[in-house]
């Protein structure tokens, strides 16, 4: 697991003060507390629910000591105090340890997709589903892609004597129809050879690859030839893909959470500028990776907690999964959720596209 650094909120970059065994485990112990129960955390409650061995004057002062380093304060005017965006992502990052999906949960989530269609769309809108149930958050699911779109195959169909749909596939499996003015009229058979011939000319081809084979093209085929480079470049873009989420009614009534930050997250899932702000901010590692108050990641996701992963084929084609939630979120749950729904896509996606990139 890849935890992002940072995580000194009054000295970015500085170092984060180290821990003693005992502030480890009452910090653990208040993540725990106040993730299930949402009230702030005392001494008292943590001497009465755990077998510390120290009195709860020892523990108030340790608790301190922790508010002094910046992991936990106050919640209002409340003696009892509640993690920081530094203490989720120490214990995230140092005290949660490795967590998988239990295995009940794990054997429910494969029998589902043995019932699902054998194709992308329908592990999306279930992948997204699934993670949102188990979770407990929001859940967003996208499409995978390459980091260029190449042509996989193209048919012709004519509409008019001068207009034909021009049926477009990448290596990905994205679909794209697009209509095309002929420059003259032309019959269905003509329109066939000419496809047939240009997926032999083009595919695995990327839309600057094919642009460098068209400059000696009839007038015909540099028609459809100009539109498929077009269809290409829109969507080399990442606001292009596709994106499915699940799960808003999760957050909705969350005392941490206003109206107006819901809003703004899911005006970016929604009009799908998630892909484009995260993208840049993940790293090369494979394992999952959490974001809390993130300073990278644009202003409606500071008040969240961001667990995600990528998976498809390595190198070749790949998409982003993963959940949202309050920073009040099990890390626990959603971490393992997330980890091996990425694994469980990755699978199904060198089963079904064996030769993918070929």
């Amino acid at each position: 697991m890849t935890e992002r650094q940072n995580t000194n909120e009054h000295a970015p970059g500085a170092a984060v003060p180290a821990l003693t065994p005992r502030q480890q485990a009452i910090l653990k112990m208040i993540v725990h507390e106040f993730v299930q129960t949402g009230r702030a955390v005392g001494s008292k409650m943590l001497t009465e629910r755990y077998a510390i061995g120290v009195s709860s004057a020892t523990i108030r002062n340790e608790m301190a000591e922790l508010e002094s380093a910046g992991y936990i304060q106050h919640m209002h005017t409340s003696g009892g105090r509640v993690p920081t965006d530094v203490g989720y992502r120490y214990f995230v990052h140092n005290l949660m340890g490795a967590v998988e999906l239990p295995a009940g949960d794990q054997i429910m989530i494969r029998h589902q997709f043995r019932q699902a269609a054998d194709h992308l769309e329908g592990w999306m809108e279930l992948a997204a589903t699934v993670m949102a149930e188990i979770a407990g958050n929001v859940s967003v699911v996208t499409a995978p892609r390459t980091a260029i779109a190449k042509l996989r195959h193209l048919e012709l169909i004519s509409l008019q004597p001068r207009i034909a749909l021009l049926i477009l596939v990448t290596f990905e499996s994205t679909v794209r129809q697009v209509m095309i003015h002929l420059p003259e009229a032309v019959e269905q058979a003509e329109l066939s050879r000419l496809a047939d011939a240009m997926v032999l000319d083009l595919r695995g081809l990327s839309s600057d690859e094919i642009a460098t084979r068209s400059e000696w093209l009839d007038p015909l085929s540099h028609a459809v030839v100009d539109q498929v480079i077009a269809t290409l470049h829109t969507l080399d873009s990442a606001d292009q893909t596709a994106i499915r989420h699940s799960g808003f009614e999760n957050m909705l009534g969350q005392p941490d959470l206003p109206d107006v930050d819901l809003q703004g997250v899911m005006t970016l899932l929604r009009g799908g500028g998630f892909l484009t702000a995260v993208l840049p901010q993940l790293g090369r590692d494979p394992d999952v990776q959490v974001f809390i108050g993130d300073h990278a990641l644009p202003d409606e996701f500071r008040r969240f907690g961001m667990v995600v992963a990528t998976y498809g084929v390595d190198d070749v084609v790949t998409g982003v999964l993963g959940v949202l939630g309050p920073t009040r979120m099990s890390y626990w749950r959603s971490i393992s959720t997330v980890r091996y729904m990425s694994r469980l896509m990755s699978d199904l996606m060198s089963d079904l596209y064996p030769r993918l990139g070929n």
